[in-house]
């Protein structure tokens, strides 16, 4: 159904249908406002209206940069009114007409986010929903009803994914590359990361011709699955591709040519800067003083205000940090986007392990000194504890993630409170990356209990577990070793001593420093002399 402001109905959006039968009277009387949205429709030969000039195919559409900017003139207005739904839907009725306007783009998104989020994730009305038809392309609208999709979920890498494909399908390159850019983050900090979403992404900026981009997407993909060959060379031949670019080796005989790279240098060289792991005092300061920039004029960008505070934590100076906890914490409260809030944490996580760090350093250059070994395990339990408050609430935020449950009980086993240490790792081992160190750490809280039984049937379990790592299965037969010579001790088990001391024996003959196998071992020999001698009655 079309749609228009109508005064009539205190600036609400109206139906056609009560709208028609007065038509020509409202096109005489509307505000100066509407009269300019006016002109944008035509009667169709039935009577009803439509886009003016909407194209019918997507090899037909013809962008109305003039007609567009009417309608971002006026989102802007009513934006500033606080009427955030009425500003998304003109902004989206403006791209319509320009799909690839990034002043109109960037003005929806900002619009979207304050009407989404302030409402506490409002559903999309029928009005909204209209918006995103009618421009007389399938290609056209199903890229406003991506874009419109991702507003209502920024942090969601399926929607980000299927918007950047919307936009490269247009072949829009500045939209491909301010989505794909941020849906590409989102996929990175995804999880349970996917390749088929990096693939896409890769795909997607590839056929904008955004060949940094691809193969920074490709890269990621092949991380995760090395033994796709196909992919690998499909990566190596973006990459030569964008070596061209970015020597300007496809520029040649044109205007510009290499000329055109060293203009962009600066540009160029904050990219850079921005993937290099190791950076200099000097390249943190500049994509700092970048990113603080772009926040400040764009504050409710949430990519812009991830990235500032990126920028903070990365410097890490105390007035960075303290900078970076206090918008995270803004973030979280205004959008409501528990992410921010566990930035939040994380950052505050940080700075108290620095703490303690310090604390040990004191302690281990002053041995003998009763005190700072005090002030230390009090520093310690503290921060254990910390952390536990900080993961019990991101289980409430997240409560089917198992990764969370394992972290829950390792921070419990720290602190000796075993029960919970269990149930926490019983949740967790359902997790199959955590499952083998979920049942180590669940048979150490039943043997620090002497549930000596208990102990003995998880550390079996647990070498039982497909594909356990090498240092994994000798920590776990120590364990197990360690129970088997508590039970056989308690019980006067012979076959139980026996049982131990051949594990002492095939430890110690793999690694003989192996903890204190050596002793172990020794103990569990005397140990077996002694059942040997003196049998159980």
């Amino acid at each position: 159904m079309l749609v228009e402001s109508d005064p009539g109905h205190g600036g609400t959006m109206c139906c056609r249908a009560c709208r028609l039968p007065r038509a020509m009277d409202r096109i005489v009387t509307l505000s100066a406002r509407t009269t300019d949205l006016a002109i944008f429709w035509k009667k169709n030969n039935d009577g009803s209206e439509a886009p003016d000039e909407a194209p019918k195919k997507a090899g037909d559409f013809v962008p109305a940069p003039e007609k567009a900017s009417r309608f971002f003139g006026h989102a802007k207005t009513v934006q500033d009114t606080g009427n955030f739904e009425y500003a998304t839907q003109l902004w989206l009725n403006g791209l319509r007409f320009d799909p690839g306007d990034m002043t109109g783009m960037e003005g929806f998104f900002n619009a979207a986010a304050q009407f989404f989020g302030d409402a506490g994730g409002k559903k999309v009305s029928k009005d909204l929903a209209n918006a995103v038809t009618g421009s007389g392309t399938r290609e056209v609208d199903r890229y406003l009803s991506a874009i419109l999709d991702w507003s209502q979920k920024p942090t969601e890498p399926v929607l980000a994914v299927r918007a950047t494909e919307a936009a490269s399908d247009l072949k829009l390159p500045e939209p491909t590359y301010w989505i794909g850019e941020r849906a590409l983050r989102l996929c990175k900090m995804d999880k349970k990361v996917k390749k088929e979403a990096l693939v896409k992404l890769m795909e997607a900026f590839g056929k904008a011709g955004i060949f940094d981009k691809a193969v920074e997407a490709g890269d990621a993909a092949c991380k995760l699955d090395p033994t796709d060959g196909a992919l690998g060379a499909h990566v190596r031949n973006l990459s030569a591709q964008s070596t061209m670019n970015r020597g300007g080796f496809d520029q040649t005989g044109q205007s510009g040519g290499f000329r055109a790279n060293i203009r962009d240098a600066d540009k160029q060289r904050q990219l850079e800067e921005s993937d290099r792991v190791s950076k200099s005092a000097d390249s943190i300061d500049r994509l700092l003083t970048v990113a603080e920039a772009e926040y400040a004029r764009r504050p409710d960008d949430l990519p812009s205000l991830t990235n500032y505070t990126k920028r903070l934590r990365e410097r890490g100076r105390p007035e960075d940090e303290a900078k970076a906890y206090e918008i995270l914490m803004d973030a979280a409260e205004r959008t409501g986007q528990f992410r921010f809030r566990q930035e939040a944490g994380d950052l505050k996580l940080r700075q108290e392990r620095r703490k303690v760090a310090t604390l040990k350093h004191a302690s281990d250059a002053a041995p003998s000194d009763e005190a700072a070994k005090s002030t230390l395990r009090e520093a310690v339990r503290a921060f254990h504890q910390l952390e536990l408050d900080e993961f019990l609430m991101r289980a409430e935020a997240y409560p089917t993630d198992l990764t969370i449950k394992f972290e829950i009980g390792k921070r419990h086993f720290a602190l000796g409170n075993y029960d919970d240490a269990i149930g926490a790792f019983q949740e967790a081992q359902n997790e199959p990356k955590n499952k083998a160190a979920s049942m180590n750490y669940m048979g150490q809280a039943f043997l620090k209990q002497e549930w000596v039984d208990e102990a003995i049937e998880t550390f079996r379990r647990t070498l039982e577990v497909k594909d356990l790592m090498p240092d994994m299965t000798m920590e776990v037969r120590y364990l197990l070793m360690i129970a088997l010579q508590a039970r056989a001790t308690l019980n006067r088990e012979l076959p139980v001593a026996e049982e131990a001391e051949k594990l002492a024996s095939q430890i110690a003959i793999q690694q003989i420093g192996y903890r204190d196998i050596r002793a172990r071992r020794d103990t569990i020999k005397k140990l077996l002399v002694e059942l040997r001698t003196k049998p159980a009655s």
